[in-house]
């Protein structure tokens, strides 16, 4: 189902995006003692079939973090990195040169983890704010993918409850370098009439 928004709409989506931003800038600040600035310059709600062109060809490869949302609200998150801006991030955070970092080391696993749970929860602490709805968001499970085997994923486990996903681009800035995470929420349907019907929009 291919739903389009009002522009109210599009831009309290943005608006949620920007808030729970702003707070992981600080969070991911306090962490490391370097200033961070996020930016979210792109916030929409697409359709599953759209997220194919979204996320490129079938073959690119993605660092993905998946998180599980129960509660109020349910449903899954994405966030995906590529493995150059994952690398970069876990740099950041480990303050280690990223040439030094290898995928398959606990400690870069476990700082994406981290990254995910700081900017994953942050976003969805600030929906819950604003909307007044209760979450629990589930401990990051961390993947490294093509495109194909994320949409698959994606088909068999997200398809029977969502019909679409909110889409967020997240620009970070530190130290000069430039990151691009690709964050994905796929509220259940009913999930997503309750966050409209709390902030008083009308579908």
């Amino acid at each position: 189902m291919d739903r389009r928004l009002s522009l109210n709409q599009l831009d309290l989506l943005k608006e949620i995006g920007t808030i729970g931003a702003g707070r992981s800038a600080t969070a991911l600040a306090d962490l490391t003692g370097e200033k961070v600035e996020i930016s979210v310059p792109q916030a929409s709600l697409i359709p599953l079939e759209n997220i194919s062109s979204l996320l490129g060809g079938m073959d690119k490869l993605f660092f993905v973090l998946n998180m599980e949302i129960k509660g109020d609200i349910s449903g899954r998150i994405f966030l995906l990195f590529s493995p150059e801006d994952a690398k970069l991030l876990s740099s950041y955070l480990l303050g280690k040169p990223k040439d030094q970092l290898n995928s398959d080391d606990e400690m870069f696993q476990s700082s994406l983890k981290e990254s995910a749970n700081i900017l994953s929860g942050s976003y969805i602490t600030a929906l819950a704010e604003m909307t007044n709805l209760n979450t629990i968001t589930s401990v990051p499970f961390l993947a490294i993918d093509m495109v194909g085997a994320i949409l698959d994923f994606i088909f068999i486990q997200v398809a029977q409850y969502s019909e679409e996903a909110l889409f967020i681009k997240t620009d970070l800035k530190v130290k000069g370098l430039n990151l691009e995470g690709l964050f994905l929420f796929f509220p259940s349907n009913e999930s997503l009439r309750k966050i409209f019907e709390a902030l008083g929009i009308k579908e």
